[in-house]
């Protein structure tokens, strides 16, 4: 064995993260050619972003500490009166709903729209797409 075999390992794990994050972004992208979608974000608990695809103006770090907290509360709610665990969360705004959906322990997606989006057709999309977003992280 080589004296450096521990480092190679190591360098194989970084390019294993940095493959998923590749395969990751091409994926939130595909949020972005629905109607009227702006951005697609996924955000770790802590409210860092992980990965982002935007088309405009959107302030993702701003989205992600936001969404990681509303989420939060959002399923400490539900767990309080007893509804079971949150699948998905719609915030209807005036210029446009904000739809927010767990990934896993670690992460959830926020996906920004405008008045002009199908709110059904983005909520079918992640609900299709919702387990090669898991694997893609």
């Amino acid at each position: 064995m080589e004296k450096d075999q521990p480092f190679n390992r190591k360098k194989t794990r970084e390019n294993q993260l940095s493959g998923g994050k590749e395969m990751l972004k091409p994926l939130l992208e595909e949020f972005l050619k629905l109607e009227g979608v702006s951005a697609a974000v996924v955000v770790g608990r802590d409210g860092f972003v992980i990965e982002s695809a935007v088309s405009g103006k959107v302030d993702i770090e701003a989205l992600g500490a936001m969404a990681s907290t509303g989420l939060g509360t959002s399923e400490a709610m539900g767990n309080t009166l007893g509804k079971g665990e949150l699948s998905q969360m719609l915030v209807e705004l005036e210029k446009g709903p904000i739809i927010l959906s767990p990934l896993s322990a670690d992460e959830l997606i926020a996906i920004v729209a405008d008045t002009t989006a199908n709110i059904g057709r983005i909520r079918y999309e992640l609900k299709k797409n919702k387990e090669r977003l898991i694997a893609a992280l």
